[in-house]
């Protein structure tokens, strides 16, 4: 799975909190200062999800992985080993499901 996004906020405080919107409106949860990222308003953002590990991690700016741990209609939420990902959206995945996730 693959979806566009656009930055539209991102707190100051650790962790940061990014806001995204395009194909789905999401948040996501990172240390941004202790990855060396900046992320500005606009910033274009390609979020992939997958669960198998592309061999290829290298590519990405950020590559982890997380379980999903709540799946209904309106949100699809996983942790990444504290840090939360929500996809406010039904993703065909279940909760235990391992997943990749690489940000573009």
């Amino acid at each position: 799975m693959e979806f566009k996004l656009s930055v539209v906020d991102v707190t100051n405080q650790m962790p940061n909190v990014i806001t995204l919107k395009g194909d789905a409106d999401v948040t996501l949860e990172l240390p941004l200062e202790k990855l060396g990222i900046k992320l500005e308003k606009n910033t274009p953002i390609r979020l992939v999800l997958t669960k198998e590990k592309d061999e290829n991690y290298r590519k990405y700016k950020v590559y982890m992985w997380g379980l999903v741990y709540h799946v209904d209609e309106d949100v699809t939420r996983i942790s990444i080993g504290g840090l939360q990902l929500d996809i406010k959206r039904k993703l065909p995945l279940k909760v235990g499901d391992k997943v990749y996730i690489g940000l573009l």
